[in-house]
């Protein structure tokens, strides 16, 4: 690795370029044997610019851009070494440029590779680390959003006949508008059309079709079976995928290591059978290790195998950092943590080594969401104030200032006398005694309205005249030729009592056949006869869309085509009108066959009584149709309208 003493943003540190010619890390001096708290992609390094021989100050300047952003970023980093600074600028620059050839000229990798087939990798590019990860990550989210704009979607013939072979209704609808759209609209414009409002639709399903199972940890995966053999260890019969060793090396790279200096100084088959039986297996599975497990001289020398690289130097930040709590603010004396928290500790439980390594990993494979890609790595002002102690902290002073109001007691305390009303005032004044003794009064039947006896008449109450209810009500429609207006029912009249128990009769009805679920949704029409007239209202809709597309357009080279969907507007009434036509025609065939049951019964019996009911309650029918269809119809007169009134002033103009 290529090192250089440098100054970033005032601060000593060394600029390093790794050794696969990657990445460019800078790492601070201070404190020692700290991790780099900057990492920059050399992929995405466009420009370096270096100081001229003459100048005394000796800097070099990187410009990154990366993927999805609009401006580059300038990083300075100052050479202060006293006697060598000219020549480490020029070594790092030289290396830098001769790395970001190199990954301009390579070709662009596979997107499988055959891992058992491969013994001798790279150790450097096996084992990714989780800086790479992130940056792929990022880069591939920035040119996968680009992908859901509206226009990209719009021209996604793929994407749009895969959602229609999922979505049969979608796809039915399709189809049966393309069938009845006029010949003057192409398909092409016709397409345009159905998929501008269903935008949502195509970017919902690009976005599920985007989704692709994650990493799971591969070694429960494995299965085996066990052939005892006399006189010799148990022979082990591996099932082995390749895509299962793929996973198994990315997820742990000491296994790639060790196949990659193991193999083929022994058999790959040998190799298998011996990892399955070794104690690096169990370490990796998180079980605990013993005595008794047999030993192997060429896994054994893993076991103590760290990571090494940038994902192993990665920031830590100091709230969760253990290792520097225990540095800084060691808790040897006094109580212990537990043993799940102590640093070095993770051997005696073997299981939470596990679960921490495949969690890291897990992260190291999302795009963090805010963290820029080259910032200085830590922890943001943000989550900062998040974690900060502040039950420690002295109390703040103060520090609102105080708004001065003119009798500010009044205004805040309040009078009594300014905030009480009139009438308050009126009600305060009076007996609550005699108040309650005139409310009693009212309530007499003798002050209501009672009979002889005293007891109370509610109609005498209300107003009821029971006896002239009929009379007045025959009368409203008669006059001597005047035409008088229509007085309002009055209140506890007959008719009143009337509307009032046709109106609950009405809702006990509506609830009653939600509940019984007889006839749900479909008006009493057949589902046949539902399902056209949910296509044809499909269909219509759709033509009225394009319709009003095309008209609020104010396109005057598109008038035939105008002229052309109008016509199609009129032939979707003719097409409702045949449902419509149908649906009587089964009410009516429903209807004699309950006539012809009725005739062999006798008049008295409740069969008969039960389906002459059936018969005064049948729905269905043209009636149906129109009810349901209703606001579609009003629809398409006003759309016709709007275009023949348009029409006819367009012709006055012209004559």
């Amino acid at each position: 690795m290529s090192r250089a003493a440098t100054s970033y943003k005032k601060k000593d540190g060394s600029l390093a370029v790794g050794d696969d010619r990657r990445f460019l890390f800078w790492t601070p001096a201070a404190p020692p044997n700290a991790p780099p708290t900057l990492t920059i992609p050399i992929a995405d390094i466009v420009n370096l610019q270096q100081t001229p021989a003459t100048t005394p100050k000796i800097a070099l300047k990187v410009f990154v851009q990366a993927a999805g952003a609009t401006q580059p970023e300038a990083y300075i980093f100052s050479f202060i070494s006293p006697t060598v600074a000219r020549k480490e600028q020029e070594s790092i620059t030289d290396i830098l440029r001769n790395a970001i050839s190199a990954l301009k000229a390579a070709p662009a990798p596979q997107s499988t590779a055959t891992a058992a087939s491969t013994p001798k990798q790279d150790e450097g590019a096996s084992a990714q680390s989780a800086a790479m990860a992130i940056a792929k990550a990022v880069s591939k989210g920035d040119q996968s959003d680009g992908y859901y704009d509206d226009s990209q979607l719009k021209a996604d013939v793929g994407l749009q006949k895969s959602l229609l072979d999922e979505n049969q209704a979608l796809r039915q609808r399709f189809h049966e508008s393309l069938n009845n759209k006029p010949e003057s609209i192409s398909i092409v414009q016709f397409s345009a059309q159905f998929w501008s409002t269903r935008l949502h639709l195509l970017r919902a399903h690009a976005i599920e079709k985007a989704q692709k199972q994650g990493d799971y940890n591969v070694l429960p995966d494995f299965t085996y079976k066990r052939i005892p053999v006399e006189g010799q260890p148990d022979k082990l019969v591996i099932n082995l995928a390749k895509e299962q060793i793929q996973l198994l090396f990315k997820q742990y790279p000491v296994v790639r290591e060790a196949y990659n200096e193991s193999v083929p100084q022994i058999d790959a088959n040998q190799f298998w059978s011996r990892f399955f039986n070794s104690r690096l297996i169990k370490k990796l599975r998180g079980e605990k290790i013993t005595d008794a497990d047999a030993t192997d001289p060429v896994f054994d020398k893993y076991l103590d195998h760290r990571a090494k690289g940038p994902a192993a130097m990665a920031q830590v930040p100091h709230f969760i950092d253990l290792e520097a709590n225990e540095q800084n603010h060691s808790q040897r004396k006094g109580n212990r943590p537990d043993e799940t928290m102590r640093p070095g500790e993770e051997e005696r439980v073997p299981i939470l080594r596990v679960l921490n390594s495949l969690s890291e990993k897990m992260l190291s494979n999302i795009t963090p969401a805010d963290a820029p890609l080259h910032g200085v790595v830590g922890i943001d002002e943000e989550t900062f104030e998040q974690l900060q102690l502040r039950d420690l902290q002295a109390a703040d002073m103060d520090n609102r200032v105080k708004l001065n109001i003119r009798d500010q007691q009044r205004f805040l305390a309040g009078e009594p006398d300014d905030q009480l009303s009139a009438d308050a005032i009126k009600y305060a004044k009076q007996d609550p005694k005699k108040v309650l003794s005139d409310l009693q009064n009212d309530l007499q039947p003798s002050h209501l309205g009672g009979d002889g006896i005293g007891s109370l008449r509610l109609d005498d109450a209300i107003g009821i005249q029971s006896d002239s209810d009929e009379s007045d009500e025959e009368m409203e429609g008669q006059t001597n030729g005047n035409a008088a207006k229509p007085k309002g029912m009055r209140m506890g009249g007959s008719a009143a009592l009337n509307a009032a128990t046709a109106d609950v009769m009405a809702s006990v009805r509506i609830r009653r056949e939600a509940a019984s679920g007889e006839g749900l949704g479909t008006g009493g029409l057949s589902q046949t006869t539902f399902d056209a007239l949910t296509m044809t209202h499909n269909t219509t809709i759709e033509f009225l869309h394009y319709f009003w597309t095309l008209f609020l357009s104010g396109d005057a080279s598109r008038t035939n085509e105008l002229a052309k969907l109008v016509e199609t507007l009129d032939k979707s009434v003719d097409r409702i009108n045949a449902v419509a036509k149908t649906a009587e025609d089964e009410r009516r065939k429903r209807k004699q066959t309950m006539s012809a049951a009725v005739e062999g019964l006798k008049q008295t019996s409740a069969k008969r009584r039960r389906i002459e009911l059936e018969m005064e309650s049948l729905t269905g029918g043209r009636k149906a149709v129109e009810q349901m269809i209703g606001p579609t119809m009003k629809a398409l007169a006003e759309a016709t309208r709007q275009y023949r009134k348009a029409f006819e002033e367009q012709s006055a103009t012209a004559a």
